[in-house]
């Protein structure tokens, strides 16, 4: 393993494309945490983060034969802005996508975060749900800040499961809605201007 370490990024990617699993891994450990970072600026979230960065690897192992790749440092961190984008693209149409985004939105964690652009967002998000109807807010805060399942939500809240389902509908809705209205760009564009920095 000594000896790829002296190797540069490039001649390993043509070892890679020989399918030398030696040379992929020491790829793998000089661009894994810088990667991870570079993603977490769009993502804001450490979950997505980590299966992104495992989508940008395994797509570098799977299209290794029909990839040609001038300076490999562009190409690895140009495929992890594009899967970023293209993930957030599906969250702003796709409901399941954009749940799973405002999912990793948990005001209790205690992230490290001093970007002023960032909390601007997170106050954003909490103003909205402060805007919303008071029972369409508490189902919010206990499927998507609490993780309770619809059934556990409609038992604690002593309703019916369809509607746990029509609140949480809604508050998508008021979310996307505030977004486009209150900032005039969807929420994907403002998560990627949020995280645009190199």
């Amino acid at each position: 393993m000594k000896k790829y370490k002296t190797l540069s990024d490039n001649e390993l990617f043509i070892l890679v494309k020989e399918c030398d699993h030696s040379a992929y891994l020491e790829l793998y450990n000089r661009y894994h945490d810088c990667l991870f970072k570079f993603i977490r600026k769009y993502l804001k979230s450490s979950e997505l983060s980590k299966d992104i960065c495992q989508n940008v690897f395994l797509k570098i192992w799977e299209q290794r034969a029909q990839t040609d790749i001038i300076e490999f440092g562009a190409y690895i961190f140009t495929v992890a802005k594009r899967m970023s984008f293209d993930f957030l693209k599906r969250a702003s149409v796709e409901e399941k996508v954009m749940e799973r985004l405002l999912q990793s939105y948990h005001p209790s964690l205690n992230i490290v975060e001093e970007n002023q652009e960032f909390l601007d967002y997170m106050n954003f998000i909490e103003n909205v749900l402060a805007a919303m109807p008071e029972q369409t807010r508490i189902v919010f805060k206990l499927c998507r800040q609490q993780y309770k399942s619809y059934d556990e939500a409609a038992k604690i809240l002593g309703i019916s499961t369809h509607t746990i389902k029509k609140h949480m509908v809604r508050s998508m809705k008021i979310l996307k809605d505030a977004t486009k209205g209150g900032l005039g760009i969807p929420l994907f564009l403002l998560i990627a201007f949020i995280g645009n920095k190199p």
